[in-house]
């Protein structure tokens, strides 16, 4: 009996295997699954920031049109979730809501981060996502006003710069940090400013002379005067790689090419890698894999649609899509790195 028992078992288990594998090789058959769940339901869209700001901007729009390409046609709804930097969205997503494909979250790329490269005594632990893509990949550069004793990026060297900066794990106070305590560039840092308009501001009174960190398309959308007429240029920008539109950024330089060791490279490189994935968005690891692969593929059907890019244009808003596989393989090489060049660049930011 033992033996026939088996043997059911087994032939069970190969029709089992048979149908899966049948049903897998049928796109058209995982379609319908798919297109199933999805007809009539909800999928929300958790937005880890306020409503009005860029993220915000960028995820009702990727949602109004994903839905056109998700199968099933499900209504995307967004829901602001703010708190702890990011991280209540990306633990919603990822933990607390159900593990279904009916949530996926537009999150900041520090939620990703922060667990290796943020303060310790926070205890941040990493959260698991599946990646469906990232809108863009971003240029974040130093703006410094032109009657400003320091006149190029190197001049900072001998010359002190007084940048404006945000809260404790903003990026500008953090790139900020790594210029003065990598590079060893001469910086003092007016911190507690709510935001890049606040700090923009505080350029326009002269209380600082600049700031690092921002969003290149972000500050040249936001104040056009000043680059017309002169009364701010860009010194540099984080990575290597500028955006195309360079007329504001011809005399500007990548701040790794000032690297005077390979251990200063590195920690600049390494901070500067999260920029391409500039703008996250993510499911949870157990979505079904069907689903998982329906979400990343209307993701990038929507970030390559004629009238989004139209739409995006208009509001401001630039379109370099990333996409899932990428941003999984950009997030793996950066939890990869060297422990003791994570641990520097805590050092360098403040963390340790």
């Amino acid at each position: 009996m033992r033996t026939q028992h088996y043997q059911i078992s087994l032939v069970g288990m190969l029709l089992t295997a048979f149908l899966a594998v049948d049903a897998g090789s049928d796109p058209a058959a995982a379609d319908t699954t798919v297109a199933d769940f999805y007809q009539g339901k909800t999928v929300n869209m958790i937005i880890g920031s306020a409503s009005g700001g860029g993220f915000d901007a960028y995820a009702r729009i990727i949602g109004r049109y994903m839905t056109k390409y998700l199968p099933g046609r499900p209504t995307i709804v967004p829901q602001n979730l703010v708190g702890g930097g990011g991280f209540a969205a990306g633990h919603r997503v990822a933990i607390a809501a159900p593990q279904d494909g009916s949530h996926i979250g537009a999150i900041h790329p520090t939620t990703i981060v922060d667990p290796v490269l943020g303060d310790p005594r926070k205890s941040t632990k990493a959260l698991e996502f599946a990646y469906l893509g990232s809108a863009s990949s971003g240029v974040e550069a130093c703006f410094l006003r032109t009657d400003a004793p320091v006149k190029s990026f190197p001049d900072a060297f001998a010359t002190e710069m007084i940048l404006g900066a945000g809260n404790q794990a903003s990026s500008s106070r953090e790139y900020a940090a790594l210029l003065k305590n990598v590079l060893g560039m001469k910086i003092t840092i007016v911190g507690g400013y709510s935001g890049t308009a606040q700090i923009m501001l505080a350029m326009d009174r002269g209380e600082v002379q600049g700031m690092c960190g921002a969003s290149y398309l972000g500050v040249v959308a936001a104040r056009p005067d000043w680059f017309a007429n002169n009364l701010v240029k860009v010194v540099s920008y984080q990575g290597m790689q500028p955006h195309p539109e360079l007329k504001w950024m011809a005399d500007a330089h990548p701040a790794v090419t000032f690297a005077k060791t390979d251990e200063q490279r590195q920690i600049l490189d390494l901070y500067d890698s999260q920029e391409a994935f500039a703008r996250p968005y993510v499911t949870g690891t157990k979505v079904p894999p069907e689903r998982t692969d329906a979400l990343r593929a209307a993701f990038m059907s929507a970030l390559d649609d004629p009238e989004l890019r139209k739409e995006a244009t208009g509001l401001g808003l630039d379109v370099s899509p990333v996409s899932g596989a990428q941003v999984q393989a950009l997030v793996a090489k950066f939890y990869g790195a060297s422990p003791e060049i994570l641990r520097k660049t805590r050092v360098a930011l403040g963390y340790e």
